[in-house]
């Protein structure tokens, strides 16, 4: 549904039947009674909430992808069950691709190498992905393919011989290089996972994938500028960005939601990247924060990431730091407090935030994007094996929000439950699988945690509104607000335009 549009009988603002008109790109007027124009076509509402298109504000995109063509082993009750997956896996792959498996954990899988990969899998080449993103471990056919062993990568793990363990360590750009396939299935997949967004009511992606260099940078713009066509009903997004909009003006402000090869509008995309990326000229994707990894085995001293953080400054990029640990997080602060911070810079999951720590990423105006999915997906896990002072300080936002903190929510798909309204629902009950409560003073009202998802990527502590002069990629609701956050799910999604 492209072009001009009258939306009739929408709930705003908690206001009944109200009209919203939008020419394709922006919101142009809003009120009860709008006239219809001949050339725009017409939605009746019914009196559902029309929304700003959600805001996923942490995605992993071909690692998304990817989960379509991998075996899924989050799921694994035990070893002897991932055993089994994983030969069962073997047994019913095509006999000329790699076996991938995702989702695999210590606590649910038990210890993995090469040596126990080997007996699972035999001669058919295997790499399979801890849950956390970090890590790979590949069979011995495997390493003998991409050549491991006589690799002087950072990542590519040894034993006490010299030899390839089968791990790898942040070694996804080394991978990828090494297994890349004759035929890249990402750009079809990527048109599935930009309906499943349409699903969901979002309309706007962050890729927060690390390690970016130019040719992944042009290969998605070029995707995103690829083809016209007409969208699917119900699937559509603006052509233009014009001068209303937050992101006009910064590099890369140009066509949001562009059609793919496909004929499907793709959500808007930002890109975390390192500095001196560029984009071609007109494209439809636009360069984010640098992305900073902090591991705690690897953990920097407070003046090395200072002077990392003050370069990215130094080159106009803000920085966007992964902490998903109390050490990550206490180091990270100290170091902003060296180095000082710039308006962009944010601190991705903070995963636990001891106590007196909101005050001080306040203090320095850092911005937070959490990721709440995780307590009603990995909650039981996080009941087992962090501690127990740690539990309530996971994932926090009622305690960051009260602290002046600007936060914003994301998925982390596919490493978290991908559907935002997860997180949402999550981020007002707190509840585990099992149905316990971790950080019960953490909650906030269902309306809060929506909030999370409008954020602005640029300005997270304030939410875009169906308002004249604001983007028209709209999320309209079967329902009135009230009743679809009395209990949050994406059922309650009727469309995206």
């Amino acid at each position: 549904m492209g072009g001009a549009v009258l939306i009739r009988n929408a709930e705003v603002d908690g206001v009944a039947r109200v009209d919203v008109r939008t020419d394709g790109a922006r919101i142009t007027a809003v009120g009860p009674g709008l006239d219809r124009s001949p050339d725009e076509a017409t939605v009746d509402a019914r009196g559902g909430a029309l929304l700003p298109g959600l805001h996923d504000h942490h995605v992993h995109l071909r690692a998304w992808a990817a989960t379509r063509w991998s075996v899924r082993l989050a799921v694994a009750d035990g070893p002897d069950d991932f055993d089994r997956r994983v030969r069962e896996a073997v047994a019913a792959a095509p006999p000329d691709v790699w076996l991938r498996g995702i989702g695999w954990h210590e606590s649910t899988g038990g210890p993995l190498d090469r040596h126990r990969l080997d007996a699972l899998t035999g001669s058919r080449p295997t790499r399979i992905q801890h849950r956390t993103g970090v890590l790979w471990v590949l069979n011995s056919a495997a390493l003998a393919l991409t050549g491991a062993a006589g690799s002087t990568a950072d990542g590519v793990e040894r034993d006490a011989t010299g030899e390839p363990t089968g791990r790898l360590w942040r070694a996804d750009g080394w991978l990828r290089e090494r297994t890349a396939p004759l035929r890249d299935p990402f750009p079809e997949v990527l048109a599935d996972l930009a309906r499943q967004a349409a699903a969901w009511g979002v309309t706007r992606w962050t890729d927060a994938t690390p390690g970016r260099d130019q040719a992944e940078t042009t290969a998605l713009a070029a995707l995103w500028s690829s083809g016209r066509g007409d969208s699917p009903a119900g699937t559509s997004a603006p052509a233009e960005r014009g001068a209303a909009d937050p992101g006009a003006g910064r590099p890369g402000a140009g066509r949001p939601g562009a059609a793919g090869a496909s004929g499907l509008r793709l959500p808007w995309l930002v890109l975390m990247s390192p500095p001196g990326l560029s984009l071609p000229a007109g494209t439809a994707v636009r360069l984010g924060p640098q992305k900073l990894i902090l591991d705690d085995a690897t953990l920097p001293t407070v003046d090395a990431l200072a002077a990392t953080i003050g370069d990215s400054h130094a080159t106009g990029s803000p920085v966007a730091v992964h902490c998903v640990t109390a050490e990550q997080l206490v180091t990270l602060v100290a170091a902003i407090e060296e180095a000082g911070a710039v308006p962009g810079d944010r601190v991705e999951h903070a995963g636990i935030v001891p106590p007196g720590y909101t005050a001080r990423l306040a203090a320095l105006g850092l911005a937070v994007v959490t990721n709440p999915g995780f307590l009603a997906d990995r909650g039981d896990a996080y009941q087992r094996d962090v501690p127990a002072p740690e539990r309530d300080w996971l994932y926090p936002v009622r305690s960051l929000r009260d602290a002046g903190v600007r936060v914003a929510a994301a998925t982390d798909a596919p490493f978290g439950p991908p559907d935002p309204w997860v997180a949402i629902a999550a981020a007002r009950d707190r509840r585990t699988p099992d149905g316990d409560v971790l950080g019960p003073d953490e909650r906030v009202p269902a309306s809060v945690a929506l909030g999370l998802f409008l954020a602005d990527p640029d300005r997270p502590g304030h939410q875009r509104r169906i308002a004249p002069g604001h983007p028209a990629d709209l999320c309209l609701l079967h329902t009135p607000l009230a009743t679809a956050l009395a209990a949050p799910s994406s059922e309650h999604v009727r469309t995206t335009l």
